[in-house]
């Protein structure tokens, strides 16, 4: 069993992993793999605490993983972090998968132990398997070249020293040395695609080429510096093809067309803001089409235009409301500074900045927003509703634009788009004997 500690303590220093005597957190879940882990910085004298999240996933068994790691550690003097989460709730509030919900719980945490305990590296059990496991699932997910990379051995202060054992040496070592574990059942189950995969694909692997794990990490190595040695080639590429903005960029569509493999180049350019490979082939084949297509990832938007595309950042918080009282006199929201007051004028007017509304017609407290899809108004002379996404695209507001629009708010109804439009239902008549009168000014940073 020396020789494969051997390796993990070669692999350790051929990969610059621990350049300090730093405190080291490990993540321990107890099952085979994080055990061995923990056994391993155990025995190699370093300065170690061990971090474990009790998903609550799967009742009494998550219970007994737990109370594992923590026996294992009192036995041994090691500092232990447990936490609980609820991790289906979180999974429900952010409309994510439960395996996404865990892996953003137990690393946002991992990083506040991190941060309070002073520990330098944070280590986790990740092994070669999981690195083939993963390179596959990148290729099936389209993730282009960057994710035939796979699992890196560091990411900033996380450190992943078992990549260089595959699971079987794993669990050969952990039989040897007898180390307590827990099997995770639903390891057991194809539900998971990385489950159908090492039950079902990798072992056809292993039928054709025994070393088959060694032979995709060496390619995911060579991808790597592949990699890398495009990138160093792109950037100069980028610097001619692209122009900064304050939100993204504008991208000369006209020079893209001269170079060589276009389309590869607009991938390696678009990939980072989160733009899948579908996608990118979409937007390739706009070139020379009709302009004003739009595209969005997570977190950005393209617009394309015949000579240009346009790239901003799209702002995904949650959408701010903001409260008004009857004695509100003024208050400031993303994009403006409104101001509220009572008059018993009654004079029409026209400037587009100033609503004026029946007092005995709306309801308190008042609610300021960004506008919604599926929002609607009954728009001033009209008997109907519309849609507030069609009042802006018949005043032909840019997206950028669009993105900037509040509305305000009177129990359900939209009684003003702000700056644009008020509610038929709220004007002023001449049976209004009280007017509310709301004025609206740009912030001076928006």
């Amino acid at each position: 069993m020396s020789e494969l500690f051997d390796r993990v303590d070669d692999f350790i220093k051929s990969n610059s992993l621990l350049v300090n005597n730093g405190k080291l957190l490990l993540a321990v879940s107890g099952g085979m793999d994080s055990m061995l882990l923990l056994h391993y910085f155990l025995n190699r004298g370093n300065n170690i605490g061990v971090a474990h999240c009790n998903f609550g996933l799967r009742g009494a068994e998550s219970d007994a993983d737990q109370a594992l790691v923590n026996s294992f550690c009192t036995e041994n003097s090691i500092p232990f972090y447990c936490k609980r989460f609820d991790t289906e709730e979180y999974s429900r509030h952010r409309g994510i998968s439960i395996q996404m919900a865990a892996r953003q719980l137990r690393y946002e945490w991992f990083e506040q132990i991190c941060d309070l305990n002073n520990y330098s590296y944070l280590i986790t059990a990740h092994h070669l398997t999981d690195h083939v496991e993963t390179v596959l699932l990148n290729q099936l997910r389209g993730t282009g070249p960057k994710g035939l990379e796979g699992i890196k051995a560091k990411s900033g202060n996380k450190l992943r020293p078992l990549l260089c054992l595959s699971r079987s040496e794993i669990e050969l070592i952990v039989k040897q040395l007898n180390i307590p574990y827990r099997e995770d059942l639903s390891n057991q189950s194809d539900k998971y695609h990385r489950n159908r995969l090492r039950h079902h694909v990798l072992p056809q692997f292993a039928i054709i080429n025994p070393d088959y794990e060694q032979t995709f990490f060496q390619n995911s190595e060579h991808i790597k510096q592949g990699n890398a040695f495009v990138e160093h080639f792109m950037d100069s590429i980028k610097k001619d093809l692209i122009t900064l903005t304050q939100d993204g960029f504008i991208l000369h569509i006209k020079k893209l067309e001269t170079l060589p493999q276009p389309a590869f180049i607009l991938h390696n350019i678009l990939q980072p803001f989160n733009f899948n490979s579908a996608q990118i082939s979409d937007i390739y084949r706009t070139i020379g089409c009709t302009s004003g297509k739009i595209f969005y990832s997570d977190t950005y938007r393209l617009v394309t235009h015949n000579i240009q595309w346009v790239l901003e950042k799209i702002d995904k918080k949650p959408s701010e409301e903001y409260t008004i009282t009857e004695s509100t006199p003024h208050i400031l929201t993303s994009h403006f500074h409104w101001k509220f007051e009572y008059t018993e004028l009654n004079v029409i007017e026209k400037d587009k900045n100033i609503a004026c509304f029946d007092c005995d017609k709306i309801q308190f407290p008042l609610t300021i927003r960004n506008w919604l899809q599926g929002d609607k108004i009954k728009p001033l002379g009209m008997k109907g509703h519309k849609k507030i996404s069609d009042v802006l695209i018949d005043k032909k507001l840019s997206v950028s634009q669009k993105d900037k629009i509040e509305v305000l708010v009177s129990g359900k109804d939209i009684i003003w788009i702000a700056g644009l439009q008020i509610n038929e239902d709220y004007k002023i008549t001449q049976q209004t004997n009280k007017i509310y009168k709301v004025a609206l000014e740009p912030k001076t940073n928006s």
